[in-house]
């Protein structure tokens, strides 16, 4: 039986297809990571980011291997004065290996175009039919350079991006929580590290909830709830 999408925001998470020999074939997940690049992140908070990606990848390969439904695919973008693939091919979570983001000298932080290019991939020509509701992750410390509200709306109007999981995270205190509000997910709204040492867990916990969202069965709201008190539980908006 093949997953049925019967518009923008419904996606079907029951349907399985059967391989020949009567195996599930695993449906692919997209993952799209948008990580801010400007000079802003450079020093601590970059290397912590960077070792939290990788953490928060290692975390999805070992529940990949635990389940039979999904196959995570994973993209990265960097947004600084423009927005770039790091990872532009949908990559099996089992093959990627993180190469670290660095900042540039001066740079901006355009997320409107970070949305823009997660757009172009997000159509309904683009994603598998059997897919799984995509997930993505937009990671900031700051404040957009650039028309972050033309870069959302393009993003909203693919299948993809309107139906997507899209989980906001803002770093530090001078994050716009307002602007990742309008990108984020009604039920999970703005989570945020308040010191560079508090990104790792909170992207594990990232990684826990986009995989328990994608299994059949799994009351979606209790791991929102649970999702929003690891990302609320930050005080301390002092970096050390």
């Amino acid at each position: 039986m093949e997953h049925k999408r019967t518009d923008a925001t419904t996606w079907d998470l029951t349907a399985q297809a059967v391989m020949p020999g009567g195996g599930i074939a695993k449906r692919p997940l997209h993952f799209i990571i948008a990580a801010d690049g400007s000079w802003s992140m450079n020093g601590e908070k970059m290397q912590s980011l960077n070792y939290a990606i990788a953490t928060m990848l290692f975390q999805l390969r070992g529940w990949e291997k635990s389940q039979e439904n999904a196959r995570v695919m994973v993209r990265a973008i960097k947004f600084d004065n423009t927005a770039s693939w790091h990872i532009e091919q949908p990559t099996p979570v089992t093959d990627v290996k993180w190469t670290p983001l660095k900042c540039q000298p001066q740079a901006l932080t355009h997320m409107g175009a970070a949305m823009r290019l997660m757009a172009t991939v997000l159509t309904a020509e683009k994603l598998e039919r059997r897919a799984l509701r995509p997930a993505l992750l937009l990671i900031t410390d700051g404040i957009s350079t650039d028309d972050f509200d033309s870069g959302l709306a393009e993003l909203l109007a693919t299948p993809g991006g309107q139906g997507a999981l899209r989980i906001g995270i803002a770093i530090g205190p001078d994050a716009r929580s307002d602007q990742l509000a309008k990108f984020s997910d009604p039920s999970i709204s703005v989570l945020r590290a308040d010191r560079a040492d508090q990104i790792t867990d909170l992207l594990v916990a990232v990684s826990i909830a986009v995989g328990q969202m994608s299994e059949v069965g799994v009351d979606r709201a209790d791991v929102a709830a649970a999702l929003r008190l690891q990302g609320g539980a930050t005080t301390d908006s002092t970096y050390v």
